[in-house]
């Protein structure tokens, strides 16, 4: 994704992430020029531009360089990075062909964009042959994933015609009320059909759609005549490469209104029958009913994940599991043994995408781990003052703490955490003091406790 836009660009955008990660008020600016490898002067014309750009965006002043040290006159958010990409994107000369293609459905000749946009044919053919190696052109239905999830990666949509957005329109109104896709996420939802129907539309017919993914999906219902009528095309082959196209991304929900090929069927059902057990283990006190659903939708998407292609998991970016390594680390244990379970066959998950299929099974699972009380840990509240303190101190931690798992008692003497302000030597649990009020570094000492405790009984 990075490729659509130019070098100095990326170069901002990695200046921005980097200080976002670091947060520090001050940077040396040898330090800044040893991490990317670039002189004095390039990084002065560089936070120059970025100062330029982000006054432009959000009316400030950022970076201030002095004596050699960079000082930050404002704190930027992920929010500021992502607005400063969509505009580097938006000023890409890749931008500008692979949306030509995306409306008219072929890049535009070299005399069209010489007459419009003054480029030159060797900077022309440098650009068009850059976008055909990064992007599959021809393939329709590559075409679509590719050009979605580049687009969505930016956040930002092209300016669909009025006719591709009144079928689009339709469509999204026909899947609500099929419940083929909810309305979570619906604005990325429209935007992905938007693309399908641009598609359609551009091409005049469906042939391109015709060859078969191993993964297909028969529809069970049919379009209306308000949507037929307009997209002059194969019904049958719209319907379910609409479908399809949907699931690559995961917005299909499950639904009596398709179906799976019977061997796809039978996959599942083999996947199943493997992974059921384990969850039965793991979540002991949940009723069967409830452990058979989950099982069905874990095989389900483990044979969905096996057909996604390559677009799906750049959308998808860098998957970070710390966070939830940290909560919920008995979950960490049962995940291995659910993916040597869909691979029990033959390779679904694969290596380099396993982190993404685990935070998804997470995702699905989330429920039955708050149910389960799976890593629980109780702290006990103990302060003297008043019951007026100790129920300020409860609803102080949980709205900070209003997940993982973590119950809050008092004046008891069994469990996990004892939190006052005094140190009591009859207690065997983990015992943390705070003063009036806590510190930031309290709280995060308490975090670290958290953990700790975790990890020690899971």
């Amino acid at each position: 994704m990075r490729t659509f836009v130019n070098k100095n660009d990326l170069l901002k955008i990695d200046l921005v992430a980097y200080i976002l990660e670091t947060d520090q008020q001050l940077y040396d600016m040898k330090d800044v020029e040893e991490k990317f490898a670039i002189s004095g002067y390039m990084l002065r014309e560089t936070v120059a531009a970025i100062n330029l750009d982000i006054d432009n965006l959000f009316q400030f002043d950022w970076l201030m360089i002095e004596k050699g040290t960079i000082y930050q006159n404002y704190r930027v958010t992920r929010y500021h990075l992502y607005k400063l990409s969509q505009l580097y994107f938006n000023l890409s000369p890749l931008k500008l062909l692979l949306e030509k293609r995306v409306l008219t459905g072929a890049i535009p000749s070299y005399t069209t964009v010489q007459s419009e946009y003054g480029w030159s044919t060797s900077y022309f053919f440098a650009q068009k042959n850059q976008l055909t190696e990064l992007v599959p052109i021809a393939g329709k239905y590559d075409f679509i994933q590719a050009a979605y999830a580049i687009y969505t990666y930016f956040d930002d949509k092209p300016s669909f015609s009025k006719r591709a957005s009144t079928i689009s329109r339709e469509v999204i109104r026909f899947l609500l009320d099929e419940a083929l896709i909810d309305e979570e996420h619906l604005a990325q939802k429209t935007v992905l059909v938007n693309f399908f129907v641009t598609e359609i539309l551009n091409h005049g017919d469906t042939n391109d759609f015709d060859v078969s993914l191993v993964f297909t999906i028969g529809a069970q219902v049919s379009l209306p005549n308000c949507i037929s009528g307009l997209i002059g095309c194969d019904v049958h082959v719209f319907m379910a490469k609409l479908l399809e196209i949907l699931d690559v991304y995961d917005f299909l929900l499950p639904n009596t209104n398709y179906s799976f090929l019977p061997e796809i069927d039978h996959e599942i059902n083999q996947t199943k029958t493997r992974v059921h057990p384990i969850l039965k283990k793991f979540f002991a006190t949940l009723d069967v009913q409830t452990i058979e659903t989950l099982s069905h939708r874990i095989a389900v998407y483990s044979q969905r994940f096996s057909y996604k292609q390559e677009w799906f998991f750049k959308h998808e970016g860098v998957i970070n599991l710390n966070y939830f390594r940290d909560i919920y680390p008995s979950v960490f244990k049962l995940l291995p043994e659910i993916v040597e379970q869909v691979n029990a066959a033959h390779t679904i998950v694969r290596s380099l995408e396993q982190e993404l299929f685990e935070f998804n099974l997470i995702g699905m699972m989330f429920d039955q781990i708050t149910a389960a009380d799976i890593d629980r840990v109780i702290i006990n509240v103990n302060f003297t003052e008043t019951q007026m303190t100790n129920q300020m101190i409860i609803s102080m931690l949980r709205g900070h703490i209003n997940h993982a798992n973590v119950y809050f008692t008092q004046n008891v003497s069994d469990a996990d955490i004892f939190l006052s302000e005094a140190i009591d030597d009859t207690l065997a649990g983990e015992q943390v003091i705070w003063k009036k009020p806590p510190t930031l570094s309290d709280w995060r000492a308490l975090g670290e406790l958290l953990v700790k405790v975790k990890q020690h009984e899971a």
